[in-house]
């Protein structure tokens, strides 16, 4: 099944070519830098990615008990400057919202790009101001709000956004209290 990482009621995988028809109606699910409602547009792509490289990458949010795509999340270089990655998640359907998979999908994500990428000091996620819902999530994933960027969103008329970011050393603190301290 390709599986990235799981957790209790989610797991990551990589994202197949079956699931690309359905990713069409989500436009910026598997990337934030283009739009992906053209079918054939993201069909060359995954040709050439399968939607998954060093600095960049789209995950499938499958709910394990029955393998159903309940979402997908995505990261990729926040920035030239900045040695980090931006994570971005959305649960398709608004029957699916509220189960917890955005943030044990987040959790995984997050874990597993820390842990496969050293290079990676930094991950971040932009949140218009109005979305609580993900804003808790980040939260609860243990992101820190470090400020507003304002008129940063999307559409014509961008909404302000919260930043998060959760560091390498924070996600350290993190492993050592849920594990112990290792030496």
């Amino acid at each position: 099944m390709n599986i990235v990482s799981k957790a209790r009621n989610v797991s990551l995988r990589k994202i197949y070519a079956g699931d690309l028809k359905r990713i069409t109606e989500f436009e910026y699910s598997v990337s934030i830098t283009e739009p992906h409602s053209n079918l054939d547009r993201l069909k060359q792509l995954y040709t050439e990615t399968q939607l998954w490289s060093e600095l960049s990458g789209a995950a499938a949010i499958v709910e394990n008990s029955t393998n159903k795509l309940v979402g997908t999340c995505q990261y990729y270089r926040s920035a030239p400057c900045i040695h980090g990655l931006e994570i971005g998640y959305i649960i398709h359907d608004e029957n699916d919202r509220g189960k917890g998979y955005a943030s044990q999908a987040l959790q995984l994500l997050s874990d597993h790009l820390f842990m496969k990428r050293p290079s990676i000091f930094r991950q971040q996620l932009l949140i218009e101001v109005g979305n609580t819902p993900s804003w808790r999530v980040a939260e609860n994933c243990g992101f820190v709000r470090e400020g507003i960027l304002r008129n940063s969103g999307f559409g014509d008329n961008p909404a302000n956004c919260f930043s998060y970011s959760k560091t390498k050393e924070d996600y350290e603190k993190e492993q050592n209290s849920l594990y112990g301290a290792t030496s």
